[in-house]
């Protein structure tokens, strides 16, 4: 079972559970009719949505045991996206159950059965919270459909998406209202899935309102300053920074956002530098897109730039009696940092293999040092030039290695080649949670 599985199973887990303690299923049973069982599958799908939800909200604030549990940040977006997905099908089914049925009595089609609930044993305070919650969520459905379609919606910029996804902590607090108020009708507080529901919803809450305030990942924001930019071949842009606020304790192959100052979008690239100054920063970045092909015209030495960090299980921290790493192109950043540690600390205390393929000989290879670096780091260093039509392949690697069984693979490059070497490792049966990468696609 994957990682979203799990979090999604979770959330509808608790809904479930939410859903038994509360009176509908005794109401159910005690009315076994096709209206009754539309009202408990109303409130069962947005018990399931909002629960789904929370789950999204409390991943949107990058807390580190979240993250931690999810292993990165990267995959825990991959959650947040699955979550928002799931919850905006339960949110529809929703709709549909409540709405349905109201179309069918207006054609004619069923039978009006008139009121279900007796209102005389409310309370004008009730009726008043029930209505007004209905009433807000109605509007709130419209733009959460929009909003989601946004974010799926690769053709879209992602500027656009951005702007727009930072409305769905409002739009949390309305549903969020909507799931507190929408109870009284049948009563819940009379049980204890009332306050079970009171306590899932002040979690989303508490999340929202950080999200609303704008506080996600302040307590890891601090300014840096450039103070030195070199240009390389290939495209790739060496930048160093020295932070003013608070320095930046990382450890090799975490990432950070960064937001420089022709810019208002934060864009995440990983820490080359190895940590051991947590006051330096140095980034290594290639030109892959229009933000990055502008970098070097737009940035000079003493300009600011916030910094938001770091992020990441890609720290190569493991118990594996071997360790393989394989780096495409840029991918090779994360493992500067950890070679660079590695120097300083006298070597590597286990066995390390590093594969870095590229679109080059070794003469010009970034850095020009790196075949030195991994001899300082005691690192079996492998070149492939594809230039050449050599490409690397899992038989290779494990005509070098041997067996995989004590050993762990340590991945950066394009998404293809992450994929073919996880197809071929299943031909090993190799335990993908030993398979380390990061995603960089945030969308």
């Amino acid at each position: 079972m994957t990682t979203t599985t799990k979090w999604i199973a979770g959330a509808l887990g608790i809904a479930c559970l939410i859903f038994s303690l509360s009176p509908g299923p005794e109401h159910l049973i005690a009315n076994p009719t096709s209206w009754e069982f539309r009202e408990q599958f109303v409130y069962l799908t947005g018990l399931s949505a909002i629960s789904l939800m929370v789950v999204s909200m409390v991943i949107s604030v990058r807390l580190p045991v979240v993250n931690h549990w999810m292993r990165g940040l990267d995959k825990a977006y991959i959650v947040h996206k699955w979550t928002g997905i799931v919850s905006a099908i339960l949110v529809i089914l929703h709709w549909l159950g409540e709405k349905t049925p109201e179309w069918l009595v207006e054609l004619g089609v069923i039978p009006n059965p008139g009121e279900l609930t007796d209102g005389s044993d409310f309370s004008d305070l009730e009726i008043g919270l029930f209505t007004s919650g209905t009433f807000l969520v109605e509007w709130v459905f419209y733009a959460l459909i929009i909003l989601i379609l946004i974010a799926l919606s690769t053709r879209i910029p992602y500027h656009i998406f951005r702007k727009s996804h930072k409305l769905f902590p409002g739009i949390f607090l309305i549903a969020a209202y909507h799931g507190a108020t929408a109870p009284l009708k049948e009563r819940w507080f009379t049980t204890p899935s009332g306050y079970l529901l009171l306590m899932l919803l002040a979690i989303g809450v508490v999340a929202a309102l950080i999200g609303f305030f704008q506080q996600i990942g302040a307590a890891r924001k601090t300014t840096a300053v450039i103070q030195h930019i070199d240009e390389h071949p290939h495209g790739i842009l060496e930048i160093q920074l020295a932070t003013l606020k608070k320095p930046l304790i990382h450890q090799p192959g975490q990432y950070a956002f960064l937001r420089f100052a022709h810019d208002n979008e934060p864009h995440p690239f990983t820490i080359a530098s190895s940590g051991d100054d947590p006051t330096r920063l140095r980034l290594a970045i290639k030109e892959l897109g229009n933000f990055t092909s502008n970098l070097l015209h737009q940035l000079q030495v003493g300009q600011s730039v916030d910094v938001e960090g770091p992020y990441g299980e890609f720290t190569f921290n493991d118990s594996s009696e071997r360790q393989i790493w394989v780096a495409g192109g840029i991918g090779i950043t994360p493992f500067l940092a950890r070679l660079a540690y590695l120097a300083n600390q006298g070597g590597t205390t286990q066995p390390i293999d590093f594969w870095y393929s590229t679109r080059s000989g070794q003469e010009t290879l970034f850095p020009a040092s790196l075949a030195l670096l991994c001899q300082q780091s005691g690192v079996n260093f492998y070149h492939l030039n594809s230039i050449q039509k050599e490409y690397l392949t899992v038989d290779s690697i494990q005509a070098v290695v041997g067996s995989f069984s004590n050993c762990s693979f340590w991945f950066c490059g394009p998404p293809a080649f992450a994929q073919c070497l996880r197809k071929g490792l299943n031909s090993y049966q190799f335990d993908q949670r030993r398979f380390h990468y990061d995603d960089f696609s945030m969308r």
